[in-house]
């Protein structure tokens, strides 16, 4: 009895072993996506005279710009922690409402670095969405049909040609550190 116990033991830390082995060994994405974890966190305000909305960026972008470049690049992933790629896509979104005119203008400006944090350039696509400030479902929808239009916009400025020379550099920068540059601040005081 004791002895099939161990046996059995054994085995079941032996499959343990090599399913963590091989979820290790997938593979990494070429190209990730990083969107700021205040995009997630902190919510903007669409002003408007009767109505307030209030709404995080992040997760409306997200599923917009992975679809998109998904489109482009192929193999795109989500950068969540230190993974490593060879190009890493930083997308920053804005938005403002217009109620008067009851238009959301959307911009996405998109910072292109190599795998060794190298800046490529810096891409900004723009776009304006007839709607008005409604109920929750219907005022994303109208966010995210902003967001799609800036995004569709933005992929004609990106570059398809991805430096292969640097890809194949031994150094790799993290995607998070790319997250840990500070963002330029206006100080008007």
């Amino acid at each position: 009895m004791k002895f099939t116990i161990r046996i059995i033991t054994s085995l079941l830390i032996a499959m343990l072993a090599i399913s963590t082995n091989s979820q290790a060994a997938e593979p990494q994405a070429k190209t990730l996506l990083y969107i700021s974890p205040n995009d997630y966190n902190y919510s903007v305000h669409l002003l408007h005279p009767y109505y307030d909305y209030w709404f995080e960026q992040g997760p409306l972008v997200q599923p917009v710009a992975l679809a998109a470049l998904k489109e482009k690049f192929g193999d795109v992933g989500l950068c969540k922690a230190n993974e490593m790629a060879d190009t890493i896509i930083k997308i920053k979104p804005y938005l403002f409402y217009n109620p008067q005119l009851q238009v959301y203008h959307s911009k996405l400006v998109a910072t292109v670095y190599s795998g060794n944090g190298h800046l490529y350039g810096t891409y900004v696509g723009e776009a304006q969405q007839q709607g008005f400030i409604s109920v929750d479902i219907g005022t994303k929808s109208h966010i995210t049909k902003a967001y799609v239009a800036a995004m569709q916009q933005l992929m004609t400025k990106l570059p398809l040609n991805q430096a292969a020379v640097e890809a194949k550099l031994e150094t790799k920068l993290p995607c998070a550190m790319i997250g840990a540059q500070g963002e330029a601040r206006v100080n008007l005081y």
